[in-house]
This record gives C-alpha cells, structure tokens and sequence, in this order.
C-alpha cells in the first residue's frame, strides 16, 4: 500500500520541477516592448496593398474600410497612421510569401482572412467584414454537369485545393483565370454559364452591371471567414491596445457607420 503513495508523490515532485523550469525559461524571453515602441516614436506603421475594394480602395477621398478603421484604431491609442502600400500583398495565398518585415509594418490589413493558414503567420484580430468563396451566374445558379465554370484561386487565404475537388465532384470543369480582369473578360466576353472567385474580388468587379448575379458557395462546404488585421506572433502589448481600440469604436457606433459606409453591414 506504500508503493502507490510513494508514485504519487514523486510524480507530484516531477511536476512541480517541470513548472519551475518553465517559469525560469520564460523569465530569460525578451520583454514585449511593441506598445512601448509604437507610444515612443508616436506612430502605427500598417501595410496594405494598392488596392482590395472596399477594405483598401486607393481613393483618398473613400480610401477604404479597413484603412478607415485603422485611422479610428490610431487616433484611440493616440498615434499618426503611417501606410505603407505594398504590392507583395496578396500576391500568393500563403502570407509567409509576401515578404514583409517588422521595419516595413506593426499591422498588416486590406485581404487578410481569419484563416488557420494566416494565424499560422500572424496573430489575427478579426473585423466584421466576411469573406469566403462566391460564385456568379446570369441565373443566380451554378450551371448544369459538365459546363464549364471560370475560377479565379484567389490570395485570401481561402481552400482552394477544397474548391478544386469540389467544382470536379459537381461534374464542372475549371477554367483557371490568373487575375480578377481576366476572369470578368472571360465570364463577359467568352460567354461561360458562371465563375468562382473570392467574396470581395467579385464584388470589386461590379459584374451586376452586365446581368450577372452573386451567390455563395454551400456554407456547409465552404465556411465563410471574417477579415482581419494581422499583427507579428509576439507583439502581445500591441494587440492587446489594438483590440482595446476596435472594442472603443464598436461602444461607440463608429465602427457601425464605417460598416454602413462600406455596405459591410449585411454581407
């Protein structure tokens, strides 16, 4: 009967030293000083890329959702909103592949999804705007079997291995485009019966004007994601004040009329 209680403890014992060491390691980490930087030199570097309608338009008199809330964000925590535009952006699906560094940006906004993939990368903080796959048709429909659908694979860190298998299960084949005017160029003028491509690529392309209309994909295949500003893996203060700021603006109606703004309201 001793045996047993002996186990116990020394197993108690064990975990006592395991906490410890851990404590002690986590004493030897840098401090987080990302907020404590930001406050000193009085400015919040974000990066966006040219344009990603309507979180980043690059019309200064209507720049934009997400630049729009990043200007609230900066005013909260009492800081100048310097924005450092940024071609690499979306360039790929992967955000490791976009090549950006902590000198260049302390946020990064305007097409990052909420994704497994990003947080992978960045630590997220998810605003109301929503993406996910969306399809566009004449009939409000996707084709019948063995139609041809124009594909757009998008760089918002959506599935697109998923929607590849999806579109052959249905019986469709993809006709692969390689940016958002040579997909509407090739639902237009090619006359195909429908097209698939991100939530906002397609609603920056106003292909309502020309009889087109734009339906999700089946929520129970494809989840649609909330949108997000991606602060670095680490910087805990930051993203501690940035959530405190959008909390602010979301008490105090601002974030609500930005939605409004931007027709975010009701994706």
């Amino acid at each position: 009967m001793t045996a047993p209680r002996r186990h116990r403890w020394r197993r108690a014992a064990l975990n006592f030293v395991v906490v410890v060491a851990l404590l002690t390691a986590a004493s030897f980490l840098p401090p987080d000083t990302s907020l404590r930087d930001r406050q000193q030199t009085g400015v919040l570097k974000v990066c966006v890329p040219p344009s990603y309608a309507p979180l980043v338009t690059g019309d200064p008199s209507r720049p934009g959702f997400d630049i729009e809330l990043l200007e609230a964000i900066a005013g909260e925590m009492r800081l100048r909103l310097a924005i450092n535009t940024l071609a690499s952006i979306g360039s790929d699906f992967n955000p490791r592949n976009w090549m950006l560094t902590r000198a260049q940006c302390d946020v990064i906004a305007g097409g990052v999804a909420d994704t497994v993939q990003t947080r992978g990368f960045l630590q997220t903080i998810p605003t109301p705007a929503e993406t996910g796959w969306m399809a566009i048709s004449r009939s409000g429909t996707l084709p019948a079997r063995g139609e041809t659908i124009a594909v757009l694979p998008g760089t918002a860190g959506l599935d697109r291995v998923k929607l590849s298998s999806w579109v052959r299960a249905g019986g469709w084949r993809a006709q692969g485009t390689s940016s958002p005017a040579q997909f509407r160029s090739t639902l237009v003028e090619s006359g195909l019966a429908a097209g698939i491509a991100e939530r906002f690529v397609i609603d920056s392309l106003h292909l309502d004007d020309q009889g087109f209309i734009r339906f999700w994909l089946p929520e129970e295949d494809f989840p649609r994601y909330r949108m997000a500003l991606g602060l670095w893996k680490g910087d805990q203060t930051l993203k501690r004040a940035v959530s405190s700021a959008l909390e602010s603006l979301a008490k105090s109606g601002v974030l609500y009329v930005l939605q409004q703004k931007y027709d975010l309201v009701a994706p």
